[in-house]
């Protein structure tokens, strides 16, 4: 991760925080080195020696957790443009086996009924939800799929899927 990745991924938190502890460790610093001029006690300059080493332990782990996070952007950023080609090429696939199936219920003669029981069958659903979703009787599409079958040289839904499917497996 480069320094400009790292600065773009400081939020105002970040830069309060930044700042907040740049101020202790200015001020304790300045307040140091007057009581050593001073010659002030042991232990008031050892007390402000750590505050100002916990103020910089506190910006280099703020800076490592900005860092950190601005790689785990980078990461997401680089996986959600991968998942965006996938897609892409996986609605390309799609589309073109839906022109295949198409393409074969063509190829058989089907009926455009014949072909919208086909693909329910296909998408596996049961003659019962087939025939609400195109708002028909379940014997209907008892018929409509039983022609299908005939018309495709199977003899159930399960070949009918199988031989879509064996394209898709060679």
């Amino acid at each position: 991760m480069t320094l400009k990745g790292t600065i773009k991924a400081l939020s105002p938190k970040d830069i309060i925080l930044f700042v907040m502890l740049s101020i202790v460790i200015i001020i304790n610093t300045s307040d140091f080195l007057k009581d050593i001029m001073q010659g002030d006690e042991l232990l008031h300059i050892v007390l402000e020696i750590i505050t100002v080493a916990l103020s910089i332990g506190g910006i280099f782990l703020l800076a490592r957790m900005v860092h950190h996070r601005a790689n785990m952007d980078a990461h997401v950023e680089k996986i959600e443009s991968d998942l965006s080609v996938t897609r892409s090429k996986l609605k390309e696939i799609g589309e073109e086996y839906s022109k295949h199936i198409q393409d074969q219920f063509q190829m058989w003669k089907f009926t455009q009924s014949e072909k919208e029981v086909a693909l329910l069958i296909l998408k596996g659903l049961s003659f019962n939800e087939i025939a609400e979703t195109r708002n028909t009787k379940e014997k209907t599409v008892r018929q409509q799929a039983s022609s299908v079958y005939s018309k495709s040289g199977v003899s159930s839904r399960h070949e009918l899927a199988a031989w879509f499917l064996e394209d898709l497996l060679v």
